[in-house]
């Protein structure tokens, strides 16, 4: 792909020939010369395609406001701010805070729109936080949630955070300047010794840390330290020891009760806008337990409910990782409890895993842990909770000082096989990582380390892609150790790489076909991307799985799989940026419309998707590896 030419400073006679290879880097090494604003702007110049001339509306904001989640935090604790205000043909922002940092500490920023976000630089008081659409994107009209900014309280009294000043820009850089000064008051009170009030120092859902892809900030996250990746500091709450009780078991384990009637009043008492509940579980005599197992009455999951309008969630955190558990799917009868188990498996069943793993040239790292869910309606009469099959859950295990370059999360099945899990690794403040792992229904989780080439790869354009994709088992190659990038790929291919790639679980009442061998390669992952909805057959029952698949049939599946994990996109209200969109069908519009909003279908350089034409094996696997970066499922 072609470089451009890009000015990167106003008035400046300097041009810089930008590869799109390294489109990203540019602005870092100007970030002692320029400021955040310049930085932004460059970004969007970088981000662009050459798209039709245009005259762009001149960007407008109003209605300006600064709210927080609780104007009465106790010292040691957290509170976010959130700005907002409404725009008009925004693109691009630089937005100013100041605070009394004897009085206050930054722990988070973030914005909850699709984008760019700088880190910030931060002086004494002060945050200056830029940021930039993609360049595939429409403008941003009507309310806009400016930026969250989570800070510590440090003293008692009274403080402000002052909204300063806000420059917008549009499309074409066109700038305007406003001074929102306007200031949110807080007053910090003393620390009570409420044990339920314990901090959960954490980031929050939006788009938040470096432009390179998702970090924990650098805050103290001694209360609680996995829970930080998983939850909103402002809507997080831990039980506190006289809501649990904890019995040790034979062979170093742990059965934990949540002791209902304490844990209600503590729900109910909790401060307006908590949603998530934390069990926290310690160790035992300073060693990990084996097996933990939390039993938790239904009547606590209704106090959630009714407290959050049927939603919320619950986190069981222990020596061996963590579990967000929906309480929206957590439907019981009355009386019922509601099991959560995390066991290490055995020596002998680590050693028939491993011969899965050396089998695929990786190497285990740890001990895998069974995180599963069960119901209990009657003493002595559990049953495995079928109720998240249909719905992603979130679990954690700790990685420790490993690669993630050369790491990966899998799945191992009860039948003896091995699948790739969808896992982001998250660097923690010691430098350690935690793997936080998506997955459907209740299962083994393991690390692996390694890393996968293929012998056709070398000097190709999708070589580093590829190879970030097999070192994680998302791709195969063919029994000569080939990949064969510049092959069409297939509908069986395709449909194997996607339900691979979600580690999507096998349904009973799996479609069959006539023309699909029960016995291939590709029969179980048909089945499965069919149950889901993924990818569709024939009339006749026939599914054609050799047939070549199009970028537009890609499009359509890969937005399908979007939807699946809950993801909510934003899309643009028209097709833009593409020359060729009067050859989309219909049925493709919409799916198009999204992948190309998100980055993850990009044009080529005249502008164009071709979506009639084959995509080719290599086009495919980024296609979804942009898809997953998206979903925080993989590391970028």
């Amino acid at each position: 792909m072609f470089g451009r030419l890009v000015p990167y400073g106003a008035n400046s006679p300097e041009f810089i020939l930008l590869s799109e290879g390294v489109m990203h880097m540019l602005y870092v090494q100007l970030i002692k010369k320029y400021t955040y604003l310049i930085l932004t702007l460059l970004l969007i110049g970088i981000l662009l395609d050459p798209i039709p001339a245009k005259a762009d509306s001149v960007p407008t904001s109003s209605d300006y406001s600064l709210s927080v989640n609780t104007n009465k935090p106790e010292t040691g604790g957290s509170f976010t701010v959130t700005a907002s205000a409404v725009v008009s043909e925004l693109f691009a922002f630089e937005a100013i805070f100041s605070y009394d940092s004897q009085k206050l500490e930054l722990l988070h920023y973030e914005t909850t729109e699709n984008g760019y976000l700088i880190k910030p630089a931060q002086g004494d008081g002060e945050v200056v936080l830029a940021w930039s659409k993609d360049g595939r994107v429409l403008p941003s009209n009507g309310p806009m949630n400016i930026a969250r900014l989570t800070f510590k309280a440090l003293k008692e009294g009274d403080t402000e955070v002052n909204w300063q000043s806000l420059k917008i820009a549009n499309r074409s850089l066109q700038e305007v300047a406003i001074l929102p000064d306007i200031s949110q008051r807080v007053q910090v009170q003393s620390e009570t010794t409420d044990p339920g009030k314990e901090p959960v120092i954490t980031p929050g859902p939006g788009r938040g840390g470096d432009v390179n892809g998702p970090v924990v900030p650098d805050v103290d996250m001694n209360a609680a330290p996995q829970v930080a990746v998983l939850a909103d500091p402002a809507q997080t709450m831990t039980l506190s020891g006289q809501a649990v009780s904890y019995t040790p078991q034979p062979g170093n384990g742990l059965h934990v009760v949540v002791n209902s009637e304490q844990a209600i009043q503590e729900i109910a008492a909790s401060a307006k806008g908590i949603s998530t509940y934390v069990v926290k579980i310690p160790e035992l005599n300073s060693t990990a337990a084996l097996a933990v197992e939390v039993e938790i009455a239904s009547e606590v999951l209704q106090a959630i409910r009714s407290k959050n309008g049927s939603s919320g969630f619950l986190i069981i955190a222990s020596p061996l990782g963590m579990y967000k558990l929906p309480i929206e799917q957590l439907s019981t009868v009355e009386h019922a409890k509601v099991m959560v188990t995390l066991t290490t498996v055995s020596v002998q069943q680590a050693q028939s895993m491993d011969k899965l793993v050396s089998d695929e040239g990786f190497t285990r790292s740890g001990m895998p842990v069974d995180f599963s869910v069960s119901l209990i309606q009657a003493p002595g009469q559990a049953s495995e909770w079928q109720g998240y099959d249909r719905t992603f859950t979130v679990r954690t295990l700790s990685a420790g000082n490993i690669d993630p370059g050369r790491s990966a999360v899998v799945l191992f099945r009860p039948d003896g096989t091995m699948v790739p899990a969808p896992a982001l690794f998250v660097k923690q403040k010691d430098g350690s990582y935690i793997a936080v792992i998506h997955g459907m229904g209740n299962g083994t989780y393991g690390l692996i380390t390694g890393s996968r080439t293929f012998a056709d790869l070398s000097g190709h354009w999708s070589q580093h892609d590829i190879e970030a994709m097999a070192g994680r088992l998302l791709v195969n190659g063919d029994t000569e150790g080939r990949f064969r990038p510049d092959d069409p790929i297939t509908r069986a291919e395709f449909a194997k790489l996607v339900t691979g790639a979600l580690a999507l679980p096998e349904k009973k009442d799996g479609a069959t076909f006539s023309d699909v061998d029960p016995v291939s390669w590709y029969a179980r992952s048909l089945s499965i991307a069919v149950s889901f909805g993924l990818i569709e057959g024939y009339e006749g029952g026939i599914f054609r799985p050799m047939s070549i698949v199009s970028r537009e049939e890609i499009a359509v599946m890969l937005e399908r799989a979007l939807r699946l994990t809950g993801y909510q996109a934003d899309s643009p209200a028209l097709l833009v940026h593409l020359s060729d969109m009067d050859q989309l069908n219909e049925w493709s519009k919409a799916s198009i419309q999204t992948m190309v909003g998100l980055g993850v279908i990009m044009g080529n350089q005249e502008n164009k998707i071709q979506p009639a034409e084959p995509a080719t094996r290599a086009e495919a696997a980024i296609m979804l590896k942009r898809l997953l970066i998206k979903l925080s499922f993989m590391n970028p």
